[in-house]
């Protein structure tokens, strides 16, 4: 698997360099994910995530093992370049997120909110809110529930679960909309 990795490691530094878009899918959810690679670490990598329509949706960190099917430039790169040039639409900016482990992703996005998969364990769950602390192998994590209201205490999970870390897209923008800022006092990272 180390091999393989490494293949899928260099064919996304080569496709953040050269600004492709690249399409692949993973086996934990059906159809592909289409986007442009903005950052590569040793275990995860940064992917500006274009929607159904071919517009910026969101940032994810994703495990680089889980890569399957990778195309760069996607087969159909030349009809994605065209629709976001008529549109006017621009490459996303690289966003610093230390991609070295799921606890160095959590660590740099705090405290923003989060929406964190552990699709190996729970694939078809995942779990948004913000990280309160962690301990290099588990974390604390305060979550929102799906009407927007923050729980009254954390949960607890591991770190070497963590299969994909989304930035704010549009769902969890409107939960934030309807939540507001939880209540942080009681909770620091430490």
């Amino acid at each position: 698997m180390a091999i393989r990795t490494d293949k899928v490691r260099s064919a996304l530094t080569a496709a953040r360099q050269k600004k492709l878009i690249v399409q692949f899918s993973r086996p934990f959810e059906p159809g592909s994910i289409t986007g442009y690679v903005k950052a590569v670490g040793e275990r995860f990598f940064l992917l500006a995530v274009l929607d159904d329509s071919l517009q910026f949706e969101q940032y994810s960190c994703l495990r680089i093992a889980d890569v399957r099917n990778f195309e760069a430039p996607s087969k159909r790169d030349a009809f994605y370049k065209a629709v976001r040039k008529l549109r006017g639409d621009k490459i996303p900016p690289a966003i610093k997120v230390d991609l070295t482990n799921a606890c160095s992703i959590l660590r740099t996005l705090h405290p923003s909110v989060v929406t964190i998969h552990r699709e190996q364990v729970s694939p078809d769950t995942c779990i948004i809110g913000r990280t309160t602390s962690d301990n290099n192998v588990h974390f604390e994590f305060l979550e929102i529930d799906p009407d927007g209201k923050w729980e009254s205490e954390p949960s607890y999970y591991r770190l070497n679960q963590i299969t994909r870390v989304d930035l704010p897209g549009p769902y969890e923008k409107a939960l934030l909309l309807v939540g507001g800022e939880p209540n942080l006092e009681a909770f620091y990272l430490r």
